[in-house]
């Protein structure tokens, strides 16, 4: 047999031989099974960031005197405030 080349035999020869897969541990479970719930995974984007370039997107508070934001204004960005905060126990999971 040339290069590349098998018979039916040595495929059955080695699948007879073959010891059966050793068996992996199973995975590491947090010790508490308590449910993550993410109240929102969205980023809140500072308001107005998409139209410029040169403004960054991270979150800086509104404080100017007629601004929608600021105001709440329905249909506007929203703010981020205490109540979207995750479960203490849960905070840094994923």
């Amino acid at each position: 047999l040339g290069p590349r080349q098998f018979s039916a035999s040595t495929f059955s020869s080695q699948r007879l031989s073959r010891a059966p897969p050793p068996r992996l541990a199973a995975m590491a479970s947090p010790a508490d099974k308590v449910k993550i719930v993410k109240k929102r995974m969205k980023k809140f984007p500072r308001f107005q960031a998409d139209r410029f370039k040169r403004m960054n997107q991270s979150w800086r508070k509104p404080r100017g005197i007629d601004g929608r934001v600021r105001r709440k204004f329905k249909g506007s960005t929203i703010i981020p405030n205490i109540g979207y905060g995750s479960d203490k126990k849960t905070r840094f999971r994923l």
